[in-house]
C-alpha cells in the first residue's frame, strides 16, 4: 500500500495573521480562528471567534476555502500534555456560519490537499491520527517558552496511507458519520443553552426589588470531604467559556482545593479565566460523591427554592461577571476575586411563578443534555479507537 510524506499530497499551505483591532485604511474587517476556537467552529459556536481587521492584500492568499484544515502550528500545553498539531477541517458548514471572510490566526496554518491523489478529509483524519497518537509531539521544538511545530519537518517525516479514492471515501464515510453525529449533539446543547440563558434573562423583567445574591446563592458551601483513597479532580482546563458540560476530569487523592457535588456551578476567579468565562455545571458525580478541583475555583450552589441551574446562569450573566471582574485584586497577571466581594452583588429578585417554570424547563434540559453529552463521550472514544484501524489498514472496509 502507497505511503506518502505529506509533502507529496500538500498543494497549499499559509501562514494566518492577526492583523489589528481597529479599522485602518486599506484593512478589512476578518474573522480569525485560533486553535483555542476549534472545539467551539466544530460545535457551530462562532461568536467568540475574534473580529480583526486584516491588510487588504494578506486577506486574499490566507482566505480559508471549504475542505481546507487548518493546522495549530505554534502553543499547546506542556502542562496539560497538549501538543501542538490540532487541527480543524472546514466542512461546508463552516464558513457560511461567520459574517466576514476567515483566516488562521498567526499561531495557525492553512493547508490544503490535491484532490486528485487524497480526500481533504481523509488527509485531515490522517493528522487528527498524528494528534491523538502522540507523534505531533515528535514534529516540536521550544522556543520562548512556546511550543513549535515544526511544520517542514513535519512534512517529510509524516507519512500518510494513501488507498485507492474509493476506499478513502468509504473510511471517511465511517469516521465522518461519528463526526457529523457529535456535531449535532453539540449544536443541540448549545442551542438549549442560549434558549435557557435568554428565558434567565427575561426573568429580571419581572422583578419585584433586589437582594443581596447571597439569598439566593451560597458561596463555597460547606460539602462532605471526598473519599481519602481517590476522587474525581476538575482542573481549570475543563470548564468551558460558553457550555455548562465537564467532559474531562482525573481521579487523584485529595490534597485541599475546592469541593463540589452534583447541581454545584463553577465559577472560574483568576485572570483571564474570569473574563474569558469559565464556568461549569457539575452533573458527572455519582449520588452523593464529592469532587475536588483548583484552588480557583468558587463552589456556587442555588439555597433551598431556587432552580439548581440558577447559579450556572448568573454566572453567565454579563452584569454578575463584570461586578466579579472589577473586584479583583492582586498582582498584574495573577489577579483574582474573592467569594465575599462577588457576594456583594445584588440580584433581581423574580416573580415567583416564573422562577419555578424556569427551573422545570431547565431540569428537563439538563437532564437531556447530560444524557447527549454522554452519548458524545461514547462516541467519541468508538471513533478514536476505529481511527488508527482505519487510517493504517488493520481494519478493512468492504
Amino acid at each position: 500500500m502507497t505511503r506518502r510524506p505529506y509533502r507529496q499530497i500538500v498543494v497549499f499551505a499559509r501562514g494566518g495573521g492577526w492583523g489589528t483591532d481597529r479599522q485602518v485604511d486599506g484593512h478589512d474587517r476578518v474573522a480569525v480562528i485560533r486553535g483555542t476556537d476549534f472545539a467551539a467552529v466544530r460545535s457551530g459556536r462562532t461568536d467568540a471567534v475574534p473580529r480583526r481587521w486584516e491588510k487588504r492584500t494578506l486577506i486574499a492568499p490566507r482566505r480559508v476555502r471549504p475542505d481546507d484544515v487548518l493546522l495549530e502550528i505554534s502553543g499547546g500545553s506542556a502542562a496539560r500534555g497538549q501538543s501542538t498539531g490540532r487541527s480543524l477541517f472546514v466542512g461546508p458548514d463552516v464558513l457560511p456560519a461567520f459574517d466576514y471572510p476567515v483566516i488562521p490566526a498567526s499561531f495557525c496554518r492553512v493547508v490544503r490537499f490535491d484532490p486528485e491523489v487524497v480526500d481533504p478529509r481523509y488527509a485531515y483524519y490522517g493528522l487528527r491520527d498524528m494528534y491523538l497518537s502522540g507523534r505531533a509531539g515528535d514534529y516540536e521544538n521550544q522556543s520562548t517558552g512556546i511550543s513549535n511545530f515544526q511544520f517542514e519537518r513535519f512534512l517529510d517525516a509524516e507519512l500518510l496511507r494513501v488507498p485507492p479514492m474509493d476506499e478513502q471515501r468509504r473510511i471517511v464515510a465511517v469516521l465522518a458519520a461519528f463526526d457529523d453525529k457529535i456535531e449535532i449533539n453539540d449544536r443541540v446543547v448549545t442551542a438549549s443553552e442560549e434558549l435557557l440563558r435568554a428565558e434567565f434573562d427575561a426573568l429580571a423583567v419581572t422583578s419585584g426589588g433586589t437582594v443581596p445574591v447571597t439569598a439566593m446563592v451560597e458561596f463555597n458551601p460547606r460539602t462532605p470531604p471526598p473519599d481519602r483513597d481517590g476522587a474525581p479532580y476538575v482542573d481549570m482546563a475543563a470548564l468551558s467559556t460558553y457550555v455548562a458540560g465537564i467532559d474531562s476530569w482525573s481521579h487523584r487523592v485529595p490534597r485541599g482545593g475546592s469541593r463540589f457535588r452534583n447541581g454545584d456551578t463553577l465559577l472560574a476567579r483568576i485572570t483571564p479565566c474570569l473574563e474569558n468565562g469559565k464556568a461549569a455545571w457539575v452533573d458527572f458525580l455519582a449520588p452523593d460523591e464529592t469532587a475536588t478541583g483548583s484552588t480557583e475555583f468558587v463552589v456556587m450552589r442555588a439555597r433551598a427554592g431556587v432552580p439548581a441551574q440558577f447559579p450556572y446562569f448568573l454566572a453567565r450573566d454579563e452584569r454578575f461577571r463584570g461586578h466579579a471582574i472589577r473586584k479583583m485584586a492582586g498582582s498584574s497577571g495573577r489577579q483574582r476575586v474573592n467569594a465575599a466581594h462577588i457576594a456583594e452583588f445584588l440580584v433581581a429578585v423574580p416573580d415567583p411563578a416564573r422562577l419555578a417554570g424556569f427551573g422545570e424547563r431547565a431540569d428537563a434540559a439538563f437532564a437531556h443534555l447530560t444524557a447527549l453529552r454522554a452519548e458524545t463521550r461514547v462516541l467519541e472514544a468508538t471513533r478514536d479507537a476505529l481511527l488508527p484501524e482505519l487510517m493504517s489498514g488493520r481494519l478493512h472496509l468492504p
